[in-house]
């Protein structure tokens, strides 16, 4: 469960969302992976969970991956 605090930063695989959790963990953004909360729209099952704080050093990382950020909830 998240707290108030944190971010749902979800992707379009699974797979994709392990990647974009490494880059974050070599980023220094603490990420929680997670089962994808139902009121999320997407084909994974995973999602990554970040402080609210990290949200621009997350995007910042991911991008460089050349993964798609599929949302924030």
């Amino acid at each position: 469960m998240t707290t108030i605090s944190e971010i749902i930063l979800y992707f379009d695989s699974n797979s994709d969302t392990m990647i974009a959790g490494k880059a974050l963990r070599d980023a220094g953004v603490t990420a929680k992976m997670m089962p994808k909360p139902a009121s999320v729209q997407s084909d994974t099952n995973l999602c990554l969970a970040i402080g609210a704080e990290s949200e621009s050093r997350a995007k910042a990382a991911i991008s460089s991956t050349g993964i798609n950020l599929a949302g924030i909830a």
